[in-house]
């Protein structure tokens, strides 16, 4: 049976966080003409009324998922091994219409696991059971996972790995849902496109752009997106898997000021691969979306890219996680019970 033991050095831990569902660094091709066939005319697109007036009657279900590093351990042996127990929470924040929304109400299909990490090779164990106590409602299990990288610098993408699935897992549900029109992920979709591909309901927003995609006079036209202005659409394609080619565009949420960056206020936006009117339909969507729910900076240091339901939606899921010092002490209890 697996001797884990605290790590009492490594003890210093992220808090709970959002998770950026970065881009891994791939191989692609981009092609700008899928919108706009004529490399001559291609330029800003305006998000038409139309679509601002739809946002007011359609049911928008936001997703996002947290990840939290609750201690770290080292499983005793020659050689030693190392873990992390962690916690992640993926749900939905339904959103219709420009009227306040209860918070408590809004939020739906939420979910909570707990893991242990480990470069172990072979754990003997499936769970980790905490030990009983009296001022806690409920019981908690740790799921030991053995971790893809034997790095233990690796096991915080691990457990964002686990958080993504959970993430997808939430995002099906309300792809499925029928009185739900669109469903906005915070970070890309899925490559491979299992979830809601051709049902025209799916975007991926990215507000921390890094990567370019486009080049030369494409670019030049991203820099000077005015506010609640697109990029045509373009594709991103994968050369070495069939079926993770993505769309994508940039779209601009609110206006730059004069002291800030040309890539100030700016988001990637992405949809799976569908036929071109169905496409630009939601790409005119969800960037009403974006921009009718985007945030501001009195209220959000990310903002404009952080949207309010996201912003809400991230605060009640680290609520979900559980007290981190108090799932400390009873996971010391639980492993101090084993000496």
């Amino acid at each position: 049976m697996m001797n884990i033991r605290p790590d009492y050095w490594q003890s210093v831990y992220t808090g709970s966080t959002e998770v950026s569902l970065t881009d891994q660094k791939r191989s692609y091709e981009v092609v700008p003409t899928i919108e706009c066939r004529d490399l001559d005319h291609w330029a800003a697109v305006r998000v038409p009324d139309a679509a601002f007036a739809e946002v007011d009657t359609v049911r928008v279900a936001f997703v996002d998922g947290v990840r939290r590093i609750d201690m770290h351990g080292i499983i005793d042996g020659n050689p030693p091994y190392y873990g992390v127990f962690g916690s992640v929470a993926a749900g939905c924040m339904q959103m219709c219409g420009s009227h306040a929304h209860d918070v408590t109400e809004a939020l739906c299909d939420e979910a909570v696991r707990h893991y242990f990490v480990t470069n172990a090779p072979d754990p003997d164990m499936k769970t980790l059971k905490l030990a009983s106590d009296t001022s806690c409602p409920f019981d908690v299990e740790y799921e030991i996972r053995s971790a893809a990288s034997h790095d233990p610098g690796d096991f915080g993408q691990e457990l964002n790995n686990l958080m993504q699935e959970l993430e997808h897992d939430v995002a099906q549900k309300e792809v499925d849902r029928p009185d739900v029109q669109a469903v906005v992920t915070d970070g890309p979709i899925p490559y491979e496109h299992r979830l809601a591909a051709g049902t025209g309901k799916l975007a991926g927003i990215i507000k921390n752009v890094q990567e370019a995609y486009l080049k030369g006079e494409q670019f030049a036209t991203v820099l000077s997106l005015k506010s609640a202005e697109r990029t045509p659409i373009f594709e991103i394609r994968y050369p070495e898997s069939s079926g993770s080619s993505k769309m994508s565009f940039f779209l601009r949420l609110r206006a730059v000021t004069p002291f800030a960056s040309q890539m100030a206020n700016l988001v990637r936006i992405e949809l799976p691969v569908m036929g071109l009117t169905e496409a630009a339909h939601l790409a005119n969507l969800a960037s009403a979306i974006a921009v009718h729910y985007s945030s501001n900076l009195w209220g959000d240091t990310r903002a404009p890219q952080n949207l309010y339901p996201v912003g809400a939606l991230e605060t009640a899921l680290k609520n979900r996680l559980g007290d981190q010092r108090f799932l400390r002490s009873v996971i010391m209890r639980t492993l101090a019970a084993d000496i």
